[in-house]
């Protein structure tokens, strides 16, 4: 095809990087080293958001390719892939093919084609792209290397991350792992000298905007109630349109969860052995933890103030959208979420239209918290920072100060001052006080301690086995006689294994059948394991949630 005909060939370019910080500068010499040197040894680019990490791989693409050598670039949306091949094509004379799952089957057979036939320089993509046939190739880029997208979670249940760093070391690449909120794994591993690390500590334009955290159990006692507090509102309200000024407002997540949380106190029951959130399950009308399996009647007042006021966290994206509207008539206001990402082309005109000007308030899931640098916009609010953290997951933490820390970043690029506002019933949680007061490392050293604790990664491995059958005796029973062999056979071999539950599935009923899980821990819980049980049992290794 003609160039403008391909999919990465539709959009226009953008100005080129400004002169590397000295951190940039030490993160570029120790790529070209591993390039020349075909280490594989990962490196984490651990900076701040508009750190300037896009300058670092700009410079470390056009090193691999002075080398001779073409270049992979992984982002975890879709989204993110337009904006960087922008900035790839505007710096570097190269030329990019785009892999995703968006394209249609020609268009991807076509890059596919491109890419195998040695046309192409630089490869940017989403997980899908990680099988793409270069040769030789000088450097893989894993940008937001902490975000779960890459992760499938269908079978194979590939982690495109972990596939990039055995990809690496076969094909003797330098390996970039690139975020402003690392995952736990991998800092982990830098801290413990298996990866190196390079931090950017300050943004090369624009300033860390100031945080303010809005108490919602105040607000609810003024009689707000709505999904806005008055502090952001009054925000939005100030929003000077004519100079360009934008906000981007963020949810936790999409939908309604079922953790039960007081609205007078902010308490979310927990279970007393894992200190795990538990989970309202309708069928049984019981409360359950998902690390270990133990039930409890759901209480009609809170364990902790007895205030009946108990309240199932949710409201949506669309909500959000039309309280914003119907307050605010004069502000232009769209909407990005995984419904709207679902239709082709979507993402991208939605995007665009914010970064031209068009829109002056985002309203998002975590798509709106990652990737998109706009110097106009000077406030994110953060709807609910609440719905997340206290999913029944170990990773809720993790997952709520990574998407915090990335939201906060979007605010302040330009030469205006930002603010960010995020809204909690726990203003008190270490994931908020981490983002509120710029204290990761505090952050991450309880986490990994937390991880050692229960022989989480990076100190072990984890399974999750998962059975679904029609009948759901027959499923629970199931994960009852999978749970007692796995058991039986690490006795037999002298593994020390942790095995929890059956537990119901978060959604413990889906596509008409019931589905409970099995989670091993251990030093190696394959190896107890062996084979691929097969039907009616998926096994993910490592998973992104025990959801």
């Amino acid at each position: 095809r003609p160039l403008a005909a391909r999919p990465a060939g539709r959009r226009g370019g953008r100005p080129a990087a400004s002169h590397l910080t000295g951190p940039q500068g030490v993160a570029v010499a120790r790529v070209g080293q591993a390039i020349a040197a075909r280490d594989a040894r990962p490196l984490l680019l651990d900076g701040i958001t508009g750190g300037g990490k896009t300058a670092v791989y700009v410079e470390a693409i056009a090193a691999s390719l002075d080398a001779g050598r073409p270049a992979l670039v992984l982002v975890p949306e879709i989204a993110l892939a337009l904006p960087l091949v922008d900035r790839l094509r505007a710096d570097l004379d190269a030329r990019v093919a785009l892999v995703h799952s968006g394209l249609s089957d020609g268009e991807r057979a076509d890059e596919w084609r491109r890419i195998r036939a040695g046309e192409v320089d630089i490869v940017v993509g989403t997980r899908l792209a990680s099988g793409a046939p270069l040769s030789d190739i000088g450097v893989i880029i894993i940008d937001e290397e902490h975000d779960p997208a890459y992760k499938s979670d269908r079978t194979p249940r590939l982690q495109a991350r972990d596939a990039a760093v055995e990809l690496a070391r076969l094909a003797g690449a330098a390996l970039v792992l690139g975020s402003a909120t690392p995952s736990v794994e991998s800092y982990g591993r830098a801290m413990d000298g298996t990866y190196d690390r390079v931090v950017l500590p300050s943004r090369p334009v624009g300033e860390a905007p100031v945080v303010e955290v809005v108490d919602l159990r105040a607000e609810l006692a003024e009689g707000q109630r709505g999904t806005i507090s008055r502090a952001l509102d009054d925000a939005l309200s100030a929003l000077d349109t004519t100079a360009g000024e934008q906000a981007i407002l963020v949810l936790n997540r999409r939908g309604t969860a079922s953790v039960v949380l007081c609205r007078d106190c902010g308490h979310v029951q927990a279970c007393p052995d894992c200190e795990r959130a538990l989970v309202y399950h309708q069928a049984g009308t019981t409360l359950r933890c998902h690390h270990c399996g133990r039930a409890t009647p759901l209480a009609t007042r809170c364990p902790n103030c007895a205030s009946p006021r108990i309240r199932y966290l949710g409201g949506g994206t669309e909500r959000v959208e039309r309280e914003v509207r119907a307050a605010h008539p004069d502000l232009q206001v769209a909407r990005l979420d995984r419904d709207v990402a679902e239709r082709r082309g979507a993402a991208a005109r939605v995007i665009d239209a914010f970064t031209a000007g068009d829109t002056d308030v985002l309203v998002g899931t975590s798509l709106v918290a990652k990737g998109l640098d706009v110097p106009t916009v000077i406030l994110v609010g953060v709807v609910s920072s609440d719905i997340a953290l206290n999913l029944p997951d170990e990773r809720a933490a993790e997952r709520t100060f990574q998407l915090l820390s990335q939201a906060v970043g979007r605010a302040g690029r330009g030469d205006r001052p930002g603010r960010a506002i995020l809204q909690t019933y726990q203003p008190e949680h270490p994931a908020i006080v981490a983002v509120a007061t710029a204290d990761a490392a505090t952050f991450y050293a309880a986490e990994l301690d937390l991880r050692q604790r229960f022989g989480s990664p990076p100190f072990g491995r984890l399974v999750k086995l998962t059975v679904a059958l029609a009948d759901r005796d027959a499923a629970e029973a199931a994960g009852v006689e999978m749970a007692t062999r796995l058991r039986d056979r690490a006795t037999v071999l002298g593994a020390r294994l942790d095995v929890a539950g059956p537990a119901p599935a978060y959604i413990a009923r889906r596509n008409d059948r019931w589905r409970f899980h099995v989670v091993l821990r251990g030093a190696d819980p394959m190896a107890v394991l062996g084979e691929d049980p097969g039907p009616p049992w998926s096994v993910d290794v490592d998973p992104e949630s025990l959801l």
